[in-house]
């Protein structure tokens, strides 16, 4: 099953947030990961969520969570990520176990 790392961050300063920006595809590329979805948040429509302008949600996706972790919790990775510890920006991030979605396309939930 697929899983997931997915990051909402605040950036406070942009030109130190894209040294990470350039630093982290080559850590998540050697454990299998991939860019799912990267960008600004244009639209709180449903439910509470604190966002501003310079807030961005990124999800990467890896085959496992096992792979998201161990890709997290690398020293490469940990490393890159000090580029972007505060000031730089402020991050949640969290792990999501994907499903299997072969037999239930188009099934809400």
């Amino acid at each position: 099953m697929p899983g997931y790392f997915v990051l909402f961050v605040d950036i406070n300063d942009h030109d130190r947030y894209a040294e990470y920006g350039r630093a982290v595809p080559p850590t998540y590329a050697r454990y299998g990961g991939r860019m799912a979805v990267r960008g600004p948040i244009v639209e709180v429509i449903e439910g509470a969520l604190d966002v501003r302008a310079d807030t961005r949600l990124v999800v990467l996706e890896f085959e496992s969570v096992e792979r998201a972790r161990a890709w997290w919790t690398s020293p490469d990775y940990q490393r890159v990520r000090e580029l972007r510890a505060p000031p730089v920006a402020d991050a949640r991030g969290f792990l999501v176990d994907g499903i299997d979605l072969s037999g239930d396309a188009g099934r809400p939930g």
